[in-house]
């Protein structure tokens, strides 16, 4: 097999479940639409739109918890790390019970605020709060299986999520419509289908991820306090940015469910409708994007640029050959689509307005979703951050200076253009990041000896010339390892960041030694012997890793500059 059916079979492999599964999503979401939209009037739509955006609101500021967990985790499958795995989601899942805690003692002011700043229409907010009450009390739920998906979609395995999420997502189908249709319920019927569902699903993923995974020993859970701080600096620094970026797509959310409902409600209804659109394309290929951060997270972890920017290539072909299809789909089967989701004429007649935009979104905004996932692997947060400023930067300019006479038009037109503008901007600043427009920089610890006690700042200063980035321990002496010998050695380790390769980095140090004037002396003494003893974090040379002339160096750079989780 090539080696570019062998990433194809593995992108498919890895994206073919998370479409599935993601597109019960947009389903559950038509379905919610459908029962509210066969009710009494066109309030219940635009209710379940306003509740919606509600929760978006809410729990978007809360993606950190997939994607930031799914970054790091490939990160740590590429690398091998067991316990660095385990920690990720233990991690996750302590911030998403105390995130749901919050959400629920805050419920109130929490539902006050959103009102405040979607300012729906009188008949919508009655609509709106029956379902924000019931559904509310998920919050836990919601932001555990968040966790537990990212970590999932880390470990390489998406077949589980997609199995869990279809169960759920089914199961609120059958009991909201149960409810809806055969009792009469209503909103309420609906809100309730939800609320049992979100339970249902992170508790089987739960239980998921302790069968497959910690019962298996196939990851290690910290076991002191002190482990589980580890890498917590890291892990918050990725989510800082994650966050912020959140908030700004809550904000565009807002504002565009704001901008329509000061249209009135009718606008509302059919912009409702229509980003059903954007949704379910959104969640298809989010499946790329979810297959594109494993992949892409577990190269990085190896340090494997040509199968990592191979990924990303193949990625593209694959996404946008579905977005060209979609588009495509969404012109031949707009007009029963709409039919479908509701019955309400006047609705329907405002939508037609705005199809076009419908027919543009997925050409103008895959590669922006590709990119992320690529972003979430490598865990270019700060990238993702920034390329997002621009893109929001870049709608409210459009929605406010575009010269089209309906507002509407204003308000798609600068959508499609900020996905755009999140595409282009990633692209550009992938061209200047390490694994993509970059060569990776290893980590090497090498191991530096002489037998001359008195060389230390020559050695020192020669190194330092050789290698302009590196870290030393102290130099301190040591036993010569020869039980036959009372000869001492000067020692020291050496970490030094390089984009050299293991045999590059081999090479060099044995001319360091040339140069140095390193030879067999009928004494014995050395006047200088460096090896490469790790790599990264693994281990080259077994018998000097163990050796106390190693370990005293090592344990001391690993101490006082970089902490245990950098090794």
């Amino acid at each position: 097999m090539s080696e570019t059916s062998a990433i194809n079979r593995r992108i498919l492999k890895l994206a073919l479940p998370n479409i599935l599964s993601n597109l019960t999503v947009p389903l559950l979401g038509i379905v919610d639409l459908t029962l509210s939209g066969h009710l009494e009037d066109a309030y219940a739509i635009g209710a379940i739109a306003i509740a919606t955006t509600m929760f978006n609101l809410i729990y978007w500021n809360f993606s950190f918890l997939r994607m930031g967990t799914t970054g790091l985790t490939a990160q740590s499958h590429g690398a091998g790390n067991h316990l660095a795995m385990g920690r990720n989601l233990t991690q996750s899942l302590l911030i998403a019970l105390m995130g749901g805690v919050f959400i629920l003692l805050l419920q109130q002011p929490i539902l006050n605020l959103t009102l405040l700043i979607l300012k729906p229409e009188g008949g919508l907010i009655s609509y709106a709060t029956i379902y924000y009450d019931i559904v509310v009390w998920g919050a836990p739920a919601v932001l555990c299986t968040l966790a537990l998906n990212g970590w999932l979609i880390g470990m390489q395995n998406t077949w589980y999520p997609m199995a869990v999420s279809i169960m759920t997502n089914v199961t609120n189908i059958a009991i909201s419509a149960c409810l809806v249709i055969l009792g009469g319920k209503g909103i309420t019927g609906i809100a309730t289908g939800t609320l049992v569902a979100q339970w249902l699903g992170a508790t089987s993923l739960l239980i998921g991820a302790y069968l497959l995974y910690f019962k298996k020993n196939r990851v290690s859970l910290p076991r002191k306090l002190e482990e589980l701080k580890v890498g917590l600096r890291r892990y918050f620094g990725t989510n800082l940015h994650i966050f912020l970026r959140t908030i700004l797509i809550s904000l565009i959310s807002a504002f565009f469910t704001y901008a329509g409902s000061t249209q009135g409600a009718l606008i509302l209804a059919a912009n409702a409708l229509l980003y059903q659109a954007f949704t379910f394309f959104n969640n298809f290929v989010d499946g790329f994007a979810f297959a594109g951060e494993a992949i892409v997270g577990h190269y990085y972890g190896m340090k494997n640029r040509h199968l990592l920017t191979k990924s990303v290539k193949l990625l593209i072909v694959w996404g946008a050959a579905f977005a060209l299809i979609t588009s495509l789909l969404y012109f031949i089967i707009s007009e029963p689509f709409l039919a479908f989701l509701t019955d309400k004429e006047e609705v329907i007649n405002i939508a037609h307005n705005y199809l076009i935009w419908v027919y543009l979104l997925p050409v103008m905004g895959f590669l922006a979703f590709l990119y992320d996932g690529v972003f979430v692997g490598i865990t270019a947060t700060r990238e993702m951050l920034l390329s997002m400023l621009f893109a929001v930067a870049v709608f409210f300019a459009l929605y406010f200076t575009l010269p089209l006479t309906d507002v509407n038009h204003n308000l798609w037109a600068a959508f499609v253009m900020y996905l755009l503008a999140r595409g282009g901007c990633q692209i550009l600043m992938s061209r200047k990041m390490v694994g993509l427009g970059k060569p990776f920089e290893y980590v090497y610890t090498l191991s530096v000896g002489t037998t001359y006690l008195d060389s230390e700042e020559k050695i020192k200063n020669y190194l330092a010339t050789e290698f302009p980035s590196s870290q030393f321990s102290r130099f301190y002496i040591t036993d010569d390892i020869s039980e036959y010998s009372s000869r001492k050695y000067l020692n020291s380790v050496l970490r030094v960041e390089s984009s050299l390769t293991l045999d590059e980095m081999i090479a060099k140090t044995k001319q360091i030694e040339s140069q140095f004037g390193r030879k067999k002396e009928p004494s014995g003494d050395v006047a200088l012997d460096i090896d490469v003893v790790l790599m990264d974090s693994q281990i080259l040379r077994n018998k000097d890793f163990n050796r106390d002339y190693f370990q005293i160096g090592y344990n001391e750079i690993k101490t006082i500059q970089y902490g245990q989780e950098n090794y």
